[in-house]
């Protein structure tokens, strides 16, 4: 189970209990939103789901899952500079979050490929396991033309996920398909 799937299930139960006393005419809380607003999120809708989350975090600016579930959907939208701005709001709480340290590498590695190799590292020191880091890394590596470094870190993701081993490029450096954002 991931961080960021450990953190919504803990936002989910904390929100069922808070729905409890919302249906006792107590206003909504923050975690209680984000649960409405992953709810709606699940279900497609994009739009409930986004003026939930920014609901959440008025009432609670330090929320980094909703700051991280905004950017998630800002994402799925196309829009990038939004999803990097709640991103690095979750980081600002949380400097741990994997999922938002590695959502926020992808969208910027395009622009600041170093920036994005430290965020990859910063990821794989938190939790080694993550496959799609060390698949993602290497396709930094290779930029920076450190083929032999890229193919072991793609030979870790495979290891640790054998379903990435499509994404690996096989002999040419010019196909990439980075791992998909959890």
């Amino acid at each position: 189970m991931t961080s960021a799937l450990r953190r919504s299930v803990v936002a989910f139960t904390l929100s069922m209990v808070a729905a409890g006393v919302a249906a006792c005419g107590t206003p909504p809380t923050s975690a209680s939103l984000v649960s409405q607003g992953l709810k709606a999120q699940l279900a497609g809708d994009e739009s409930t789901a986004q003026s939930t989350y920014q609901q959440a975090i008025k009432i609670d600016p330090n929320n980094a899952v909703a700051h991280y579930d905004l950017g998630t959907v800002y994402d799925r939208r196309g829009s990038t500079s939004q999803a990097v701005s709640e991103y690095t709001a979750t980081l600002v709480i949380d400097p741990t979050f994997t999922d938002a340290l590695f959502n926020l590498a992808v969208d910027t590695a395009r622009v600041d490929s170093t920036g994005a190799e430290k965020l990859y590292q910063r990821v794989l020191t938190l939790q080694p396991g993550f496959a799609a880091a060390w698949l993602n890394l290497g396709f930094i590596l290779r930029g920076q033309n450190n083929l032999s470094q890229a193919r072991l870190d793609w030979a870790k993701a495979v290891a640790l996920d054998a379903t990435l081993a499509s994404h690996v490029p096989t002999a040419t450096p010019a196909a990439t398909t980075p791992a998909p954002k959890p």
